[in-house]
């Protein structure tokens, strides 16, 4: 009886393919009023007020979003280069890099790297942050 529930759940399972948003055929995300919700394992506990909120994409924020998917929901910080690897379907990647230490605004260097993926009305960024030698949050 084990056997067979085992296979049952395998067939089913199997029937429900995960889509890899880099084999899709591309689309454009519409402009509007997007619901946004930060989460994941971060060693800093963010507060309710950033852990959501929203961001209104115009239509040439919407027309961007494959090859510039964070500056509009995080703004370029000074001293920061921001480059993004070329969209593959509709899958989304890039680094923000931003030197820090002496001679540099920030007190340590920040990386950002991120990836991701849009339909015409929903993106998922997932992101790693990286601070200095020892500070490491994800989101």
């Amino acid at each position: 009886m084990r056997l067979m529930v085992m296979t049952v759940l395998t067939a089913a399972l199997a029937g429900c393919a995960v889509k890899d948003a880099a084999t899709e055929k591309p689309v454009d995300l519409l402009p509007g009023l997007y619901q946004l919700s930060v989460g994941g394992g971060t060693i800093v506990e963010l507060k309710p007020a950033f852990a959501s909120g929203q961001a209104c994409f115009a239509i040439d924020n919407a027309l961007a979003f494959p090859t510039d998917s964070v500056s509009h929901l995080i703004p370029d910080w000074d001293g920061c280069t921001t480059t993004h690897d070329d969209p593959k379907g509709n899958a989304i990647s890039g680094l923000r890099n931003c030197l820090g230490g002496e001679g540099h605004k920030r007190k340590t260097s920040v990386r950002m790297q991120y990836r991701g993926s849009h339909t015409t009305d929903a993106f998922t960024i997932r992101g790693h942050v990286s601070m200095g030698n020892d500070e490491t949050e994800q989101v």
